[in-house]
């Protein structure tokens, strides 16, 4: 990634020309010179705690490149230290870490954001903050909305929701400071930690800035945890200054390892893999055996990630040639 820059040396910023837009998302020269109908595909899937589906709303493999150029010039944009997304280094576990150490710790998130995020909200960030041309904000929006909002499945989505949001989050911020909590930001879901006490008057004070831009926060989500409780940030466990895996991840990857005793199936092997990975960034010594029965299929797992790559490499140089015709 280059090196970061202030949002005015953005070369998105006060963008006025269609040619310019084109040629910096690797597009024909004319490419905005005709209307475009971006195509997403649209899915649901079971939600991890068993209640209810999650809908899914996928890009085309045209539009994806797109939003991930765009994607990759915003996420060269300096933000806020407490804002944990769309950042390099950055994921759920760094924000959960920020707060290992606290006494007090008190979760938020908003309700249907994605869903929430209007068309006219983005369109107006392009425009005011970006200080983009009235014609390119549109085209802008239309390249990262689908039926008037955010699709949930497309790679710029994170960037875009803080953004449109970023003065209601710079509030939230000033807020938190006023009384002395510590805060972060991952997409949706806030964080706010302290040595002291955290008031309801608080939390009810955050809930008001959201609901002056039409959001809400998540019931569900709203979580306050005192000392010596078992805390959760963004799916992170937290017990006694130190990060665990939850218990519901823990019986999935037990799951998946009986699964992949009985079938053998490298598929399933390389998503335990996976699985075992993503739980060592909380606990770098968890399930020893797992580890040891995953580097029998060490060489394989190795060739089929090599296949994939230049799959994908094909795949995206069609997607490109596409695009150019």
């Amino acid at each position: 990634m280059s090196k970061l820059y202030p949002i005015e040396r953005s070369p998105l910023y006060k963008m006025c020309n269609r040619r310019t837009l084109a040629n910096l998302l690797c597009l024909p020269t004319k490419y905005f010179s005709y209307e475009h109908e971006y195509q997403y595909n649209e899915f649901s899937k079971p939600k991890p705690n068993g209640n209810g589906r999650r809908d899914f709303t996928v890009p085309s493999d045209e539009l994806k490149a797109i939003q991930k150029r765009i994607c990759r010039l915003l996420s060269r944009i300096v933000t806020p230290e407490w804002v944990m997304s769309g950042k390099k280094h950055c994921s759920y576990i760094t924000n959960a870490e920020h707060h290992v150490d606290k006494k007090f710790v008190r979760t938020m998130d908003v309700s249907k954001f994605y869903d929430s995020v209007q068309r006219n909200y983005i369109f107006k960030m392009f425009k005011n903050t970006f200080q983009m041309a009235e014609d390119i904000a549109w085209l802008m929006t239309d390249i990262v909305t689908y039926k008037g909002v955010l699709p949930t499945g497309s790679p710029s989505s994170q960037l875009i929701v803080y953004w449109t949001y970023a003065e209601m989050f710079d509030a939230i911020k000033r807020k938190a400071d006023e009384n002395d909590c510590d805060f972060t930001l991952y997409v949706d879901d806030m964080t706010f930690s302290a040595d002291h006490p955290i008031s309801t008057e608080f939390r009810n004070e955050i809930a008001i800035q959201l609901k002056k831009n039409g959001l809400l926060a998540k019931a569900q989500k709203d979580h306050y945890y005192q000392p010596g409780s078992f805390k959760v940030v963004t799916g992170v466990g937290i017990e006694n200054g130190e990060k665990k895996v939850l218990n519901n991840k823990r019986q999935k990857i037990l799951f998946q390892y009986e699964k992949c005793k009985k079938t053998c199936n490298l598929y399933d092997i390389e998503k335990l893999n996976g699985m075992l990975c993503s739980m060592r960034q909380i606990e770098p010594d968890i399930f020893p055996e797992l580890g040891n029965y995953i580097k029998h299929y060490e060489a394989e797992l190795k060739e089929m990630a090599r296949k994939r790559f230049y799959a994908n490499k094909r795949k995206k140089a069609k997607v490109k040639e596409k695009n150019y015709a």
